[in-house]
């Protein structure tokens, strides 16, 4: 049992080691041009063994979202059935981001996921591939919410709840990988105060309708 403890531990630190030395030749000398013999050859492993973890040097820019997923879809299984699907939502976004018990993982989580949304939102093809897999994605949540609340498949709820807190994290990480404070607190702020919107019903007022709650403001927390 320890032996397999020790080997799970040592596969998951080459794995982090492939994918942090992937974004940084990805960011030296571009997507396009670097191979993965280069990152093999940089981790001083085989070609082999990098294809042991990702199929392809693309995996390796989406494999931190299948990872926040697979947790998030944790965090979320942690929460009362009698919480709605956008109230367990936030709480599970505070677990994952502000859990001091794995307060350096979650910092090298944050920061390898602002990389990775740099380095998607420049390159085309990135952007393309991500389209499909976010669409498992979606898909992997609605189904957990659905199964979660007891609904058929014929609801659309939780396809609409899942669509839409997929945009919105979207927005959400454009906005923190955009700003100036790339804390984890910040990112938190900023994914809460999203989720917490759509809780409330979002809408965008008519030019007349007076003064303007701006998102992040009292008014969407």
């Amino acid at each position: 049992m320890e032996q397999s403890g020790l080997r799970e531990k040592e596969k998951a630190r080459l794995r982090r080691e492939l994918i942090e030395t992937a974004l940084r030749l990805f960011e030296r000398q571009g997507f396009e041009q670097t191979t993965v013999q280069q990152i093999a050859d940089a981790v001083q492993v085989s070609r082999r063994t990098f294809h042991r973890h990702f199929p392809s040097k693309m995996a390796v820019v989406f494999a931190h979202e299948e990872d926040l997923m697979t947790q998030l879809l944790s965090a979320l299984e942690r929460r009362p059935v009698t919480e709605s699907a956008l109230t367990a939502m936030r709480s599970a976004i505070q677990e994952l981001l502000l859990d001091e018990s794995e307060a350096a993982l979650r910092r090298h989580q944050a920061d390898t996921a602002r990389r990775a949304r740099h380095l998607l939102v420049t390159n085309p093809e990135l952007r393309q591939e991500n389209f499909t897999g976010a669409m498992s994605r979606k898909h992997a949540l609605a189904q957990f919410l659905a199964e979660r609340s007891g609904l058929p498949d014929s609801d659309l709820r939780p396809q609409l709840v899942a669509a839409t807190c997929f945009a919105a994290f979207g927005v959400g990480l454009d906005n923190w990988m955009l700003g100036t404070d790339h804390s984890i607190a910040a990112l938190y702020e900023i994914l809460d105060g999203i989720v917490a919107a759509l809780q409330q019903g979002i809408d965008v007022p008519a030019a007349d309708a007076g003064s303007h709650e701006t998102f992040g403001s009292p008014a969407w927390s």
